[in-house]
């Protein structure tokens, strides 16, 4: 798999676009938000029905719809939850914000720093809201 950077060196120097799509086919994902979140029920063990009370997501028709494709466009933030309810590693997280063509978590952008900071900790939503909180950061609860 190449670097982002390599991807971006070579369709910048190449000439024609169609031997470049051609010769990095591989390189790009067609996975759906729903396909993702389902491989990751699948590799961390756990059911819907457990990753939405985690997420605080209980009895939320809107967290379904992410599993069935409905929605286009989901919110950031309930994405965000479900993530740190899985807990998806960082990588995991910024692969599910590009499933979903959100923008990914950004380190300079303080409140992401600090999810950042959670996913790799492996913080509950709780502990993560008291470190929001403290900082005067918008909270998910």
């Amino acid at each position: 798999m190449k670097s982002t950077d390599e991807l971006m060196h070579e369709i910048v120097d190449s000439e024609q676009p169609d031997y470049f799509f051609q010769e990095n086919q591989d390189e790009f994902r067609d996975l759906s938000l729903s396909a993702f979140l389902k491989s990751m029920l699948q590799s961390y063990g756990v059911t819907k029905a457990e990753l939405f009370r985690k997420a605080g997501q209980s009895g939320s028709n809107y967290a379904y719809e992410l599993f069935r494709n409905d929605k286009k466009a989901p919110s950031r933030d309930i994405l965000l939850t479900l993530c740190l309810a899985f807990p998806m590693t960082i990588e995991e997280t910024q692969t599910a914000l590009r499933c979903a063509g959100l923008s990914v978590l950004y380190p300079r952008d303080k409140r992401d720093a600090y999810i950042m900071f959670a996913l790799k900790n492996k913080m509950s939503i709780e502990a993560l809201d008291e470190l929001l909180e403290k900082q005067c950061l918008k909270t998910f609860i």
